[in-house]
């Protein structure tokens, strides 16, 4: 039996379709040896400060930089139930692989890794990288699945990216509130691409000023 993770649940009822898994149960397909469910995007997150330490729950200097020996993933609240359907698929004894059908790109791999990692997946693992839903793409892609070690690079460039924006955007965030005792937030891709916006906006208009006459 092999278990297919979808990142929809429209995607995982079409792959489920082509597959021939054919009965709907609560959160998942099963059948012709395939039990398809997804994930409804991501079913954890990084844990927040103070459940790495109860003093970081404070907002003050004294508390920065928060830099956790290693970073973690936690359950996130309003996806528990779908969470706790694909552990009860993944545990189950006639599972013999799984299929990565998350969404062909870099947030799509984390997704996957994030959910298994988080459930100590010990079997094999392969990837299927489509870039259409049609069903012969489909059918070609579960043809060529491959072992989902050949796309560690995507997955350590997204685990870097989720990384950064934690260890950048909470603490730079935390330390302009509390300099300026105002809500204020910073982050890897927001901070530097408004500066650009607001330097490129400044510059169109000084070229628009009309030169003043005497």
């Amino acid at each position: 039996m092999k278990l297919v993770l979808a990142e929809k649940p429209s995607v995982g009822a079409e792959l489920a379709r082509v597959l021939g898994a054919k009965q709907k149960h609560h959160g998942y397909f099963e059948g012709n040896g395939y039990l398809v469910t997804w994930s409804l995007g991501h079913l954890l997150t990084l844990k927040m400060p103070e459940q790495y330490h109860p003093e970081w729950k404070e907002w003050s200097f004294e508390t920065l930089p928060m830099i956790p020996e290693r970073l973690e993933t936690t359950p996130l609240k309003q996806t528990r139930s779908q969470l706790a359907v694909v552990k009860s698929l993944a545990k189950r004894s006639d599972i013999d692989m799984a299929v990565i059908a998350t969404d062909a790109g870099r947030e799509g791999e984390l997704v996957a890794r994030y959910i298994f990692n988080y459930l100590q997946f010990k079997k094999p693992i392969k990837r299927l990288w489509i870039s259409s839903q049609t069903d012969q793409a489909i059918r070609e892609g579960f043809a060529k699945l491959k072992p989902a070690k050949e796309y560690d690079d995507l997955y350590q460039a997204a685990l870097a990216r989720a990384e950064a924006d934690w260890l950048v955007g909470l603490n730079v965030s935390r330390a302009l509130t509390i300099k300026y005792d105002d809500s204020l937030s910073a982050g890897r891709v927001q901070t530097p691409t408004l500066a650009l916006w607001r330097s490129v906006n400044n510059r169109s208009m000084r070229s628009n000023r009309k030169p003043t006459t005497r």
